[in-house]
């Protein structure tokens, strides 16, 4: 069977580990890379070992060699999805897009309808989905260890993001909520296993306030510190989502914490269930699950190296091979476009009820 062939459109913090991580697949190659910063190339370059690809500025240029590759994998901007991801599904190439799959629900809905009326594969970097530590916490629910899920939370307590302009402008990035947790609203989806009927949220500005000199400086991007003096996203936020079968899930989210999560439990996913069992993710690395009828405790230790690369996002490997494999296939992503929506529905939701103080309607915005 003959290699796929990749073209990687961006190579920012995301797109370099797309770059390390595909590299080292021998199923595929990496053709083509486009991107207008040189020092992302260089950069991305340094983590290239077995694949000699092509170099573009602008990923537009990849239009007259549409021939020369099968697929594209999307890293850049929120704001830049929809733009970058049609022409490449109008022109038949399967794509990987990170998440979100837009900012605004009319982009994403574009993007969705475009892959299915071509025909090609439309798979979204909601990782988690390939995770071995929430999978095997999907499994558990499906065992009936819980019973139904009826409250979940999850502590989303971090540093900033990355020093970079578009990540600070909500009209870019859709607003942190969108950006950063779209990830967590799609494992509350997916556990509580229900429609999200309406969400009700409250946030704002406590340390990274526009108009103000703000130094951010990042414990994971390659980016310099730097100093932000326009930010028109919250920094914190409290997020309740209500399901169609009852069921309620919570987010707790900060985004100034120094120099990050430092606390022993790291992210916490946490699930309560119906027979009064309860079962809780910390670090992406563990599971406990205690009773629910004895005072038992179930202690699992994860494996966190055979889905990921080099320390990368929990299930990040993966998703690159069921992509691949998904390419081949036909088969439909488990993270497809339609699994994207729901978690941009919940998060533009979120973003709604802060600005508008009040509970928000799923149907109100589908």
């Amino acid at each position: 069977m003959s290699k796929i062939r990749l073209a990687l459109i961006g190579v920012g913090d995301m797109g370099t580990g797309h770059a390390m991580g595909f590299d080292q697949i021998p199923e595929c190659e990496i053709v083509w890379i486009a991107d207008p910063s040189e020092s992302n190339l260089a950069r991305a370059m340094q983590y290239i070992r077995k694949n000699e690809p092509g170099i573009v500025a602008d990923y537009r240029e990849l239009y007259d060699r549409i021939d020369t590759f099968d697929a594209v994998v999307i890293s850049l901007p929120n704001y830049m999805h929809r733009d970058a991801a049609v022409p490449f599904i109008e022109r038949g190439k399967h794509v990987f897009l990170e998440k979100p799959v837009a900012p605004t629900l009319c982009e994403c809905d574009e993007i969705i309808a475009k892959a299915e009326a071509a025909g090609v594969i439309l798979q979204i970097g909601l990782t988690y989905r390939y995770s071995n530590i929430y999978r095997r916490m999907r499994r558990e629910l499906d065992a009936q260890r819980l019973g139904n899920v009826t409250m979940m939370w999850c502590k989303e307590f971090r540093d900033p993001f990355p020093p970079v302009d578009w990540f600070y402008d909500s009209a870019k990035s859709g607003g942190a909520l969108i950006e950063k947790d779209c990830h967590h609203f799609d494992i509350f989806n997916w556990m509580i296993d229900s429609k999200p009927l309406r969400v009700f949220a409250s946030g704002g500005q406590h340390v990274l306030k526009d108009g103000q000199p703000n130094v951010i400086t990042n414990s994971y991007t390659h980016y310099e510190t730097r100093t932000l003096t326009s930010t028109s996203i919250v920094d914190h936020a409290w997020v309740i989502v209500e399901y169609e079968n009852g069921s309620k899930a919570n987010l707790g989210l900060c985004m100034y914490l120094k120099p990050r999560n430092l606390m022993d439990e790291g992210l916490e996913i946490g699930l309560l269930g119906s027979n009064g069992g309860q079962m809780i993710a910390k670090k992406d690395k563990t599971i406990d699950i205690f009773g629910p009828e004895d005072k038992s405790r179930d202690h699992i230790d994860l494996d966190q190296e055979s889905d990921s690369v080099n320390g990368g996002h929990t299930g990040s490997q993966r998703q690159r091979h069921a992509f691949l494999n998904s390419v081949v296939t036909g088969e439909a992503p488990y993270a497809n476009g339609r699994i994207g929506r729901e978690a941009l529905l919940v998060a533009l939701a979120a973003e709604r009820s802060i600005k508008e103080e009040r509970y928000v309607y799923i149907s109100e915005l589908s």
